[in-house]
C-alpha cells in the first residue's frame, strides 16, 4: 500500500497529460481571439477611411466653388447709360458764295464761308430732299430766279466725296439774299424753354445755336394753312429762323414733321 502512494501511479500520469492538453487549447484559443481582434480593428480602420473620403471630396468641391465665385467691384460716381454716351448725329453746315449752275442741274459754289473746303464745291440738288427757298419770304424759289454769279447760302450734309472738286448733297439753299442782310438759318430744334417769371423763350438748336424769341415773333408753317404755335417747336422738328446778329428771332418757319 505504501508503495502505491509514493511511487506515482497511472492516474497521476493521466492527470498531467490532461493539463498539457488544456494549456495548448488555451494558447490556441488565445491566438484565435487575437487574430479576430486584429481583423476587427483592420475592418474598423478601413471603414473609417471610407467614411472620411467623401468629406475630403466635399471640402475640395467647396474650395473650387469659392474660387469660381464672381467678384463684383463697387464703383462710385455717376454711371452714364449707353444712350447718353452715344455721340450726337452730325448737323448740316452752312457754306456760301457765288453759284454757277451746271448743265446737269448741279450747283457749283465758290465756297467763301471759311467752313469745310474752300473753293469750288459741287452741290447735288434733289427735288424730293432739297429745299430751295427765297431768303426773304421762305417760299420756294423759282429755278430761273437764280443766276450765275448770285450769292447763295447752302446747308450741306457732313458727307463729301474726295474728288476734285468735292461733291456733296444740299439740304437747304437760300437764294435772293440781300447784300446787307443776314441770311436766315436752317435749324433742327433741340429744346424750347420759356421762363415762367419773365416769359422769355429761348430756342436751342441741335448744334448749340441759341435764339431768343421776340415778343412779336411770327411762327408759321411751311406751305400750309395750319396754325402753329410755340408749343409746336418741339425737339427734332426742323425750321428756318430769321434772327439778328444778337440772336433775337423775329420770324420762324416750321417744316412739317
Amino acid at each position: 500500500m505504501d508503495g502505491c502512494r509514493t511511487g506515482g501511479g497511472p492516474r497521476d500520469a493521466a492527470d498531467e497529460k490532461e493539463k498539457i492538453i488544456l494549456r495548448k487549447y488555451r494558447l490556441y484559443a488565445a491566438g484565435i481571439c487575437t487574430a479576430i481582434a486584429l481583423g476587427t480593428s483592420g475592418c474598423a480602420a478601413a471603414a473609417g477611411a471610407a467614411t472620411t473620403a467623401p468629406t475630403q471630396v466635399q471640402e475640395t468641391t467647396e474650395e473650387t466653388t469659392q474660387a469660381d465665385t464672381t467678384v463684383v467691384e463697387t464703383v462710385s460716381g455717376a454711371i452714364e447709360s449707353m444712350a447718353e454716351s452715344q455721340p450726337e448725329a452730325l448737323q448740316p453746315i452752312c457754306i456760301f458764295g457765288p453759284v454757277t449752275i451746271q448743265e446737269d442741274g448741279r450747283y457749283s459754289v465758290d465756297n467763301q464761308s471759311g467752313v469745310s473746303m474752300s473753293g469750288e464745291i459741287i452741290l447735288n440738288i434733289s427735288a424730293e430732299t432739297t429745299y430751295i427757298l427765297d431768303a426773304v419770304s421762305g417760299l420756294p424759289a423759282k429755278s430761273e430766279s437764280i443766276k450765275n454769279g448770285d450769292i447763295i447760302y447752302a446747308y450741306i450734309g457732313p458727307a463729301m466725296t474726295m474728288s476734285l472738286p468735292p461733291m456733296t448733297n444740299a439740304e437747304v439753299i437760300f437764294a435772293n439774299v440781300a447784300a446787307d442782310a443776314k441770311a436766315p438759318e436752317y435749324v433742327e430744334i433741340k429744346s424750347m424753354i420759356t421762363d415762367a417769371d419773365t416769359s422769355r423763350s429761348v430756342l436751342t438748336a441741335a448744334d448749340g445755336r441759341e435764339f431768343t424769341l421776340t415778343d412779336d415773333c411770327n411762327i408759321f408753317p411751311y406751305l400750309t394753312r395750319n396754325i402753329v404755335t410755340l408749343d409746336d417747336l418741339t425737339a427734332g422738328r426742323k425750321c428756318v429762323v430769321w434772327a439778328d446778329e444778337d440772336g433775337n428771332a423775329g420770324k420762324i418757319m416750321l417744316f412739317a414733321q
